[in-house]
């Protein structure tokens, strides 16, 4: 009889953002477990904690559960966390990186309100002060992903930004200069806002296409 070759396992590891929760990349999560992957979609406490100390608990969930080939998807604050991790424990099976929103140099939005009572009581004084530019500590020691990496950026209609209090086109609360970085394999915009670009088909659409291929797609 003829023996099948099982499937490659492959598994993606889910981040969400500062605020949000793993329900956020719900829609994500279920169109990457139609196209085989073995998805992961990490809850956490994202203003209760260093990114560095993120970084750490992610490691030992890639070893827990990371099966086959790894891939990871990360949106804003977890975009930088999956960063931070590939920079200080990343295994040799890890294979691509889709960010989503990421304030790649920290966010002008976190450097103009992050002294406010309500900045420091919504975000934190963790994770959500070393999102600011100013925090070079952090951000010179952040060295480009050294694998293939795609970049997702949120943006207004037309070139129009969403928040004028922000320089050139934005999400409502990134820009799209914050979420470019040197290295990336391919970069590109979609016109919708910070969060709202999660639920979006055209997000998902670029996600899965970068994943599976190292590309984004120019279909509509």
């Amino acid at each position: 009889p003829k023996t099948e070759i099982p499937p490659v396992k492959k598994t993606v590891f889910l981040m969400h953002g500062i605020l949000n929760a793993s329900i956020s990349m719900k829609r994500i999560e279920s169109a990457l477990r139609k196209r085989g992957f073995k998805v992961v979609n990490l809850n956490y406490p994202s203003r209760s904690k260093t990114i560095e100390e993120h970084a750490q608990w992610l490691a030992q969930e890639v070893a827990q559960k990371g099966e086959g080939s790894l891939y990871f998807v990360g949106h804003s604050l977890g975009a930088i966390i999956i960063r931070c991790y590939l920079a200080r424990h990343a295994p040799a099976n890890v294979v691509r990186f889709v960010m989503i929103a990421p304030p790649n140099h920290g966010s002008i939005t976190a450097d103009k309100i992050g002294d406010t009572l309500v900045y420091r009581l919504l975000w934190g004084n963790k994770a959500g002060q070393e999102l600011r530019v100013t925090r070079k500590d952090f951000w010179e020691t952040l060295p480009a992903p050294k694998i293939e990496f795609g970049i997702i950026a949120g943006a207004g209609h037309r070139g129009r930004g969403l928040n004028p209090w922000l320089s050139g086109d934005n999400d409502g609360t990134v820009s799209v200069e914050e979420a470019r970085l040197e290295g990336a394999k391919a970069f590109t915009t979609l016109p919708y806002q910070h969060t709202q670009i999660l639920f979006r088909k055209k997000t998902i659409k670029q996600t899965i296409h970068f994943l599976e291929t190292g590309f984004f797609t120019d279909a509509p």
